[in-house]
């Protein structure tokens, strides 16, 4: 039998803001001396060196009384699609008509449609209510006030920002278990993760501020300025960072001055309510740069994310993708904003909750599938939010050759070491239930304690 999460309530109580900006007092006084000015000494060389495309700087006269001829834009007129319907799966349906289609189908600003970026940052609002958000109708001033851009996901977001800060010799304080992609940026630039321990309940702080105050610059290169962590459905993990360490967190990040990467496709997938508050939330000082995806509730396919930060920093990555880029797909950004206006903030928010719920059942199918083979076989975490299966298996130094077994026999799961800052050997696998139905779950699982059972002692 399985036990509903139900919907949660869209706005705070009033005295949560008070105690939640009591609690940041005590980490690090008034809050306005802590906010960051410059972030000009977090950016490398290659960020120092962007500048705003000439081209796209024009773009400012488009609307205005001028006579625009500096495009490159293509005539409108000339493409194939003119309009366009969406049903929803309530059954519901969404127009897009000729005026709309014809702004999808055209470039847009780098930074998304003013009128999404406008709609997300409300969003971020209501769930988040970070302190260096400006007032509604008050546009962002100081460095640290925070905006929203769109980018093509989450890992678009993080790869430009490692792609700011980052250079050759640098490191990367990142969990021990953690997203593999991270490590197909660092690579590249010649940068090595610097491993901070976890468990169950996300990133261990005290090993964090172990790591930080024991770096030794002349043998490890500089310390590290920037964190990369997923507090919510830890991805391998499953693990929630509880609020105590996400303070204690964001306290070390405030004492050795660091950037915190907080990767969050699985905000809206915890299994609890209410929802565990951001690292954003506690954002004071304008070091945190949160990622956001569509991908995990709406549509993986539209690739469409936002990241929310210090407009500084923010700015110079819309300067980087103009220069590359031009930035994300209008036609995708006006189609979820099209969704998104049909739903309403509440309509979002009650569609995680529904979403967190789906989830949360298939884990407590795979967990009890798991027992039923896997007991004394291997260990396990429930998860707190996603839609993963971190499993230690005992008896077992690496689990490359158990995949490759179970993979001969019908299932593939993911070997461990791929999740790994170093290269180790790995006991752990990762299986996702996100849509493995009771039948596959039963049979892989009884397929790898046959293979677990064969396996010599070690």
């Amino acid at each position: 039998m399985f036990v509903s999460i139900g919907c949660c309530v869209t706005k705070r109580p009033p005295v949560f803001k008070l105690c939640q900006r009591a609690l940041y007092l005590t980490a690090g006084g008034n809050l306005a001396n802590h906010r960051i000015s410059n972030y000009e000494v977090y950016f490398n060389k290659a960020a120092k060196r962007t500048r705003a495309p000439v081209l796209r700087s024009l773009q400012k006269y488009i609307g205005t009384d001028l006579l625009f001829l500096a495009g490159g834009n293509p005539n409108t007129a000339t493409f194939p699609l003119a309009a366009a319907q969406l049903r929803l799966r309530n059954g519901q349906t969404v127009d897009i008509d000729e005026a709309d289609m014809n702004v999808a189908l055209q470039y847009g600003e780098t930074r998304g449609m003013l009128q999404i970026r406008e709609w997300l940052t409300e969003l971020q609002r209501r769930l988040h209510d970070p302190p260096t958000l400006p007032p509604p109708g008050v546009s962002s001033s100081a460095n640290s006030d925070m905006i929203t851009i769109t980018t093509n996901g989450c890992t678009e977001a993080f790869s430009k920002i490692l792609g700011m800060v980052l250079e050759e010799g640098d490191s990367l304080l990142v969990e021990e278990a953690t997203y593999p992609s991270i490590f197909n940026v660092t690579e590249p630039l010649g940068c090595k993760p610097a491993a901070v321990k976890n468990d169950a309940h996300g990133i261990i702080p005290s090993d964090l501020s172990k790591v930080l105050s024991s770096w030794v610059e002349a043998t490890s290169g500089p310390r590290p300025k920037l964190l990369y962590c997923v507090p919510n459905g830890g991805n391998p993990t499953g693990a929630n960072l509880t609020l105590e360490r996400r303070k204690e967190v964001y306290a070390l990040a405030r004492k050795f001055d660091l950037l915190i990467i907080e990767d969050d496709p699985y905000h809206m997938l915890q299994y609890s309510r209410p929802l565990l508050p951001s690292l954003l939330s506690m954002d004071v000082d304008g070091r945190v740069l949160r990622c956001d995806t569509v991908s995990k509730l709406m549509s993986a396919g539209a690739r469409l994310g936002y990241v929310s930060g210090p407009k500084q920093f923010l700015d110079r990555i819309v300067d980087l993708r103009e220069g590359v880029s031009g930035g994300g797909s209008i036609l995708t950004e006006t189609i979820m904003m099209k969704v998104f206006q049909n739903m309403g903030y509440d309509g979002y928010i009650e569609h995680g909750c529904r979403v967190a719920d789906f989830y949360h059942q298939r884990s407590q199918v795979a967990s009890r599938t798991a027992e039923k083979y896997l007991k004394g076989l291997a260990e396990w975490s429930a998860p707190q939010a996603g839609m993963f299966l971190w499993m230690k298996l005992l008896g077992v130094e690496d689990s490359r050759p158990v995949c490759q077994k179970l993979i001969q026999k019908g299932a593939v799961v993911v070997q461990g070491h791929i999740f790994c800052p170093v290269s180790v050997n790995s006991p752990y696998i990762r299986v996702s239930f996100s849509y493995a139905s009771e039948a596959d779950l039963d049979k892989t699982f009884s397929w790898l304690a046959e293979i677990l059972k064969e396996q010599p002692e070690q």
